[in-house]
């Protein structure tokens, strides 16, 4: 559904010199004449900023097919009812010569649909659902290059953490672009219709090994030399795992760096707004791995049951609270409240799209976590059995 317009786009004829240095970095979308959701995401020039070659991997480089890019996209952004991201990417979908027709098929979880166009959808269901692609799902687009698992994660991702940006800011759609249809709004009031079970997996085969340092490529190598402590022999399981994929770690790294290193969140929120986001997602290991640093931080084990029970839990307290409900608001309705809208102002002029960077950076790592199969750290606590009960009906 369309929102109200919370922010506007920029007057290029105002622009700070931050802005200005980021709308020339940004090519032809920085222009005067970009979409209302480039000019709306200069008033964030550092989350612009961040975007920006994870938006060229998704959009131009990707291992899939223009197609199926684009059936993916939809599939994605009519899950999280983003209507200004389905009408501007509708146009580009009949350019392909996708009909109406076809569209509608997405719409209703690929049914009518063949061959990979059905897969696809498929596939960003079992994402959207179940934080997982299955094995039919993970190996049908290998004939299409060696990234094609990895784009396909990441097209997914980028779309929910654009649809989350459009639909919180309230971008408008531009004159002369039509929203959804009569018939697409009247399915919008329906249940949402998905070949996906939704029912979530506790264990997962192990998919991808961690790199072995010894052999690593020379594309590899390159990458680890740039990642910092992140690269090291030393780093995490999934970290190592990427490795194997230095293309995606290069599209990541930009939008990656924003959400971690030079967020705007003080270290105990952003750790509460990754908790709550990889316990929605079920990754146990992304869990398990920020448990050890949030406990650092003076957050408890209760505490973090609180954030597993949700807003509502009498163990959260104050500005906790808020965070676990600005990511459930994301998560189930894909765009954030009048009541959460401007909370985390008070952390700097991007505070609140660094939340929604951080939001969508984990519902990646923890569709990757799972489908590669990444087990837990040594002397690392997976899910404590008193949260076990709180897993089950907990997903969309």
């Amino acid at each position: 559904m369309a929102h109200p317009t919370r922010v506007s786009p920029v007057d290029h004829d105002a622009l700070s010199p931050r802005q200005k240095h980021v709308s020339v970095k940004m090519g032809r979308f920085g222009q005067p004449d970009a979409s209302n959701l480039m000019k709306t995401a200069l008033n964030y020039p550092e989350f612009a900023r961040s975007i920006g070659r994870i938006s060229t991997r998704v959009t131009l480089t990707t291992d899939l097919t223009p197609r199926l890019y684009q059936l993916a996209c939809m599939r994605a952004v009519w899950l999280c009812d983003s209507e200004y991201l389905w009408a501007r990417h509708r146009a580009e979908c009949l350019e392909l010569a996708l009909t109406d027709d076809d569209l509608m098929a997405v719409i209703r979880g690929g049914e009518g649909l063949s061959g990979l166009d059905r897969a696809v959808v498929e596939a960003v269901d079992e994402m959207h659902f179940a934080h997982y692609l299955t094995d039919a799902q993970w190996t049908a687009f290998d004939h299409l290059g060696a990234n094609a698992p990895m784009d396909l994660m990441t097209t997914y991702a980028f779309y929910v953490t654009m649809s989350a940006f459009a639909d919180s800011t309230g971008v408008a759609l531009e004159d002369g672009i039509e929203g959804y249809s009569d018939a697409e709004r009247a399915l919008r009031g329906q249940p949402v219709q998905t070949r996906s079970s939704g029912a979530p997996l506790r264990d997962y085969p192990k998919r991808v090994e961690e790199a072995d340092y010894t052999r690593l490529t020379p594309q590899q190598r390159e990458q680890t030399n740039r990642m910092g402590r992140r690269g090291l022999p030393t780093t995490s399981k999934l970290q190592k795992a990427m490795i194997n994929y230095p293309v995606f770690l290069a599209a990541m790294a930009p939008f990656g760096k924003r959400a971690i290193d030079d967020t705007s969140l003080p270290p105990r929120y952003w750790q509460l707004a990754c908790m709550r986001t990889v316990w929605l997602c079920d990754s146990e290991y992304l869990w398990s791995q920020h448990r050890k640093a949030i406990l650092k931080l003076g957050v408890t084990d209760q505490d973090l049951q609180g954030v597993a029970e949700g807003s509502t839990s009498d163990k959260l307290q104050g500005f906790d609270r808020i965070v676990v409900q600005a990511v459930d608001e994301l998560y189930f309705d894909n765009r954030l409240s009048d009541a959460t809208w401007g909370q985390f102002d008070q952390f700097g002029p991007e505070g609140v799209t660094d939340l929604i960077l951080v939001y969508g950076l984990y519902v990646l790592q923890s569709v990757l976590a799972r489908c590669f199969g990444t087990t837990l750290e040594a002397e690392t606590l997976g899910f404590a059995p008193e949260l076990t009960a709180l897993r089950d009906g907990q997903h969309r």
